[in-house]
């Protein structure tokens, strides 16, 4: 796709690439992932991200429905579940199971754990806040840890085990 910039974030966890074209984000890049092309640098259109997503970092909940996502390329399910996972609230878990009866899947619950490595739009579509059935984590579109990171950022609570977040339910 043309028309594609790119900006680093410096945050207290790392640098973020964060790609995008005029009218949304198209793709975000946890520290230490890159992607295969390289886009030209450019100033961000959206003013806030940066300042947001850094207090998001240290802590802070912050509304992101303001900015504007990319969603095209999407199959229509994992565009679906995408969509119904930015209801999860700040510090509250979602199963796989629950993610896809909410998205109008109930039986869909294997194919809404691979529509969730899908997503391009980590922290802001929260993907982290759907965990196994049984106490597990699960997988991650993101690094190795940085699910439990936010997971722990959110809980407000430092060194907690997998269940910690079931118990909050």
């Amino acid at each position: 796709m043309s028309g594609l910039y790119s900006n680093r974030i410096d945050t207290p966890k790392g640098v973020f690439l964060i790609i995008f074209h005029s009218k949304a984000l198209a793709r975000i890049y946890f520290p230490g992932q890159e992607p295969t092309s390289q886009y030209p640098l450019r100033k961000l259109p959206w003013e806030t991200l940066e300042d947001d997503l850094k207090r998001y970092l240290c802590g802070e909940i912050i509304d992101w429905s303001s900015y504007p996502l990319d969603s095209s390329y999407y199959q229509p399910f994992t565009a679906k579940l995408l969509s119904t996972i930015k209801e999860i609230p700040h510090g509250e878990v979602w199963t796989y199971r629950e993610s896809a009866e909410r998205a109008g899947s109930p039986k869909a619950w294997r194919a809404a754990g691979q529509a969730l490595k899908a997503n391009r739009h980590p922290i802001i579509v929260p993907c982290h806040r759907v965990v196994a059935s049984g106490g597990k984590i699960g997988g991650f579109s993101g690094p190795p840890g940085w699910k439990q990171m936010l997971l722990e950022l959110e809980a407000g609570h430092k060194g907690a085990d997998d269940n910690a977040f079931f118990k909050r339910r």
